[in-house]
């Protein structure tokens, strides 16, 4: 890991970056998430015949689920490579396996719900991908407050 006098003398540099990349993170996944929610029906005939309609239709059903939240993917991203950079392995470690094994618990959970059924699975995604970012979150506040870089 990096120094923390290390990180310090690039403090600036490193919330500058973390700024850029969330501004990018915002402005790409609004405009992929956009294109991806609006032409979800014609991305799955990419990919599967358009006679399949019950298949077209549950792709489109996740597609218009997941791709509204694929911002929190970005940040989440960020945050792993965040955290490699500054050599805190671990808490990206911490981040996949909160973002994984929440999908996973939540997919079970919620899809056993006979109203819920298979969105269970496409909504449990985000819900990973979102306590995975509030973690990351936190614990990246709490190390600017401890002025580690």
């Amino acid at each position: 890991m990096p120094s923390p006098p290390m990180l310090r003398r690039n403090s600036k540099r490193i919330r500058q970056g973390v700024k850029s990349a969330s501004r990018t993170i915002i402005l790409a996944c609004l405009v992929l998430s956009t294109i991806i929610f609006f032409s979800s029906s014609k991305l799955m005939q990419i990919f599967v015949d358009a006679k399949e309609v019950n298949v077209i239709n549950l792709g489109v059903e996740y597609l218009s689920i997941i791709s509204i939240f694929y911002v929190l993917i970005g940040f989440l991203f960020m945050f792993y490579g965040f955290f490699r950079g500054i050599g805190e392995l671990r808490v990206s470690l911490i981040l996949t396996i909160i973002s994984l094994g929440t999908r996973v618990f939540m997919a079970y959970t919620l899809s056993s719900i006979p109203h819920i059924a298979q969105r269970g699975i496409w909504w449990s995604v985000p819900i990973g991908w979102a306590l995975a970012d509030i973690t990351g979150l936190i614990i990246y506040i709490k190390l600017r407050r401890e002025n580690v870089f």
